[in-house]
């Protein structure tokens, strides 16, 4: 599967809010890092190695988006960390999960409600005003992709 990134589509506000990228994580990585000097986008990474658990997940996303310190480590406490982010102070927000295909791989009922959680915080920017542009790419490995595609569409998420 090829697939060809680009800056337009993830920072256009929109529901189209989930991305998949089948390419080496470097190459995934190299791509996320040409965007980090402009202020207009906050770009983080999110290390789908360490998501494994949900304790760990929600460490993760905590890390990543520098979550404050009243974070309460729950589902609840991460959808509401993720439609407010004003600490971020950013115009347009992209999530970066690389090695999508290990988050939550034993848990498919945590991995359904973090895809609720995330598609929910996708809603809420989209519909915000002015419409603020959140998206979630998920990588994967070559040769993965299908199985990340149905793992995304069994928890109710289509992938553009």
């Amino acid at each position: 599967m090829k697939t060809s990134l680009s800056w337009p589509m993830l920072l256009k506000p929109g529901l189209g809010w989930a991305h998949l990228a089948a390419l080496p994580r470097r190459e995934v990585e190299e791509f996320a890092s040409t965007l980090k000097p402009k202020k207009h986008a906050a770009i983080r990474l999110i290390r789908g190695r360490d998501c494994t658990t949900k304790a760990d997940l929600l460490k993760e996303f905590a890390r990543a988006l520098d979550f404050p310190s009243y974070f309460g480590g729950n589902w609840d406490a991460l959808e509401d960390c993720l439609t407010d982010l004003e600490w971020l102070s950013s115009e347009s927000f992209v999530l970066v999960l690389t090695n999508a295909d290990l988050i939550l791989r034993n848990d498919p009922e945590s991995w359904r409600t973090l895809a609720s959680v995330l598609q929910s915080a996708a809603a809420h920017w989209a519909n915000s005003n002015p419409a603020t542009s959140f998206h979630c790419l998920f990588h994967c490995e070559p040769g993965t992709a299908e199985d990340l595609r149905a793992r995304l569409g069994a928890a109710g998420v289509s992938v553009a």
